[in-house]
């Protein structure tokens, strides 16, 4: 009887949806069709006067002026139900309803309807992805751990020199006694610099980019490298495979950040490193495929929509590569003629500019992110010709500075509203960042419907990348339905600018 109500067109409202799935489908209950998510609506209303807390009790508080106890909810639910229990069950279930009325009131007035029919369509494909977690290769994964603490052990050796050799000695209580710097002490680490001719105020990544080629900061950058890996994953994820599916089960929050993307932990899979020696940890068991696809620049092509950038827009239509356009412009030289530094060079100028960086953050930017070197006045001239070839784009630019909106939407109608210390970077990049991550969360929406009741299961999603594993058998058939599926989500909301997407079949996510 439960099933029957759970599949019928009738909407379905929950407070968090994505827990009570995965309970219901542990206990082999199915539910399709609408449903309507408190909690998600209440976070979609937060910038709107919605508030912080979405918990049942803070919700009710505030848009229905009750007070709810929360104290049975700690209470043994494994046994017989008493009727403070029964009491308290029915209470929870019945003030949704009332909820929903009122959290509808606000999605209407605020015009989110678009933005709560994706998040609410995308939910079940979030607690989907979390039920049937991600295969992790033991085997691979510890060769890596025991591959970076040498590594680790390797740099630190190679740094000895320069911050002291370690001794270890006995004072007269016993206490041990240690000598030579810690490579872990930033001020140790910057007196060891100095000390050695390499004048920095600080020791982080962006000031030490400038020296990336001296022996010195060689080993402290693959030292730091390999102890954050260890750090942050080598040595904590293998703790968190689940003993009774041998997988890993990431947990992931469907509004984790203002801009309306995801995030991820426990463990955070979004933020595994991209080498290969990392992803191809991540694979598929035996008889099965990973199938990867990610967008194609998506947030460059919202930009192109958003600014109606004719040149881009043109680029985008004509199936030109936007980095070897974008390189020819700055350059004054033909397309044909570009190199693959100065296409890494335009990557570079392309993202940096789009949202809003000067000629000096470009300079550092370029070199930190892409290790691409340019010259002050070159990145000024770039910066010059890059808006001169897109004047969309500066338009675009000139028309938010002039503004400063209190609040931007997404394609979709999502909304954010700035506090009043927020900068122009904000204003440029949060309603690109929201739209790139609605088109995504609407893919997994439509992805969901059609893979439900198949052998393929969506197992990780990273910003603007989906990883399906499915039968051997079924590889092709299903790269074929995951690029058109990501692509028509984005046709939804970019009308003039094609979304692409590019998929691949492989043993593992290294084979993208």
């Amino acid at each position: 009887e439960i099933t029957a109500i759970l599949t019928s067109s009738s909407i379905k409202i929950f407070q968090n949806a994505k827990f009570d799935l995965q309970f219901l489908r542990s206990e082999m209950i199915s539910v399709s069709g609408w449903i309507f998510d408190t909690m998600l609506a209440a976070k979609l209303l937060r910038t709107s006067g919605g508030p912080r807390k979405t918990g049942l009790a803070s919700l009710a508080e505030h848009y229905l002026d009750r007070v709810i106890s929360k104290e049975e909810q700690k209470s043994d639910f494994s046994s017989q139900l008493t009727a403070r229990q029964l009491d308290y069950a029915a209470t929870d279930a019945g003030i949704l309803l009332e909820l929903r009325r009122k959290l509808l009131d606000d999605i209407k007035k605020h015009h989110l309807i678009e933005a709560a029919r994706l998040e609410f369509a995308c939910v079940y494909a979030v607690a989907s992805i979390e039920y049937d977690g991600i295969y992790l290769d033991r085997e691979k994964w510890s060769a890596l751990r025991e591959e970076t603490e040498k590594v680790k052990a390797d740099a630190l050796s190679e740094l000895y020199p320069y911050i002291g050799f370690p001794t270890v000695q006995l004072d007269m209580f016993d206490n041990h006694l240690s000598f030579g710097h810690n490579a872990n002490s930033s001020k140790q680490i910057l007196k060891m610099l100095n000390d050695n001719g390499i004048p920095v105020e600080n020791t982080s990544k962006h000031s030490l980019a400038h020296y990336s080629q001296h022996p010195i900061v060689v080993s402290l950058l693959k030292y730091r490298q390999a102890s954050k890996a260890l750090s942050s994953f080598l040595c904590s994820i293998p703790k968190q495979i689940n003993v009774s599916t041998g997988r890993l089960h990431p947990q992931y929050s469907q509004l984790g950040a203002w801009s309306g993307r995801m995030s991820c932990g426990r463990p955070n899979i979004q933020q595994i490193p991209r080498g290969q020696a990392f992803r191809k940890c991540f694979a598929a068991p035996f008889g099965r495929k990973l199938v990867i696809a990610d967008y194609s620049q998506i947030e460059l092509r919202v930009i192109a929509q958003v600014s109606g950038d004719h040149r881009m827009i043109e680029a985008y239509r004509n199936g030109e590569d936007l980095h070897r356009l974008t390189a020819s412009l700055i350059l004054r030289k033909e397309i044909g003629m570009i190199t693959k530094k100065e296409r890494q060079a335009a990557k570079a100028v392309n993202f940096g500019l789009v949202f809003g960086m000067g000629a000096s953050g470009l300079k550092a930017y370029a070199l930190e992110t892409y290790g691409v070197e340019m010259s002050s006045n070159e990145a000024e001239l770039f910066k010059k010709r890059f808006f001169l070839g897109y004047k969309g784009v500066e338009a675009w630019h000139r028309e938010l500075q002039r503004k400063k909106p209190g609040s931007s939407r997404t394609l979709a109608g999502r909304k954010h509203t700035y506090s009043k210390d927020s900068g122009m970077s904000g204003r440029y990049n949060t309603p690109v960042q929201g739209t790139a991550a609605d088109i995504l969360k609407n893919a997994l929406g439509m992805l969901y419907v059609v893979l439900k009741d198949t052998n393929t299961s969506i197992v990780a999603v990273i910003h603007d990348e989906i990883v399906l594993e499915c039968d051997e058998t079924a590889a092709q058939e299903t790269a074929l339905l995951l690029k058109n599926t990501m692509e028509a989500a984005g046709s939804r909301y970019m009308k003039d600018v094609p979304v692409a997407a590019e998929a691949s079949i492989a043993d593992s996510w290294a084979g993208k």
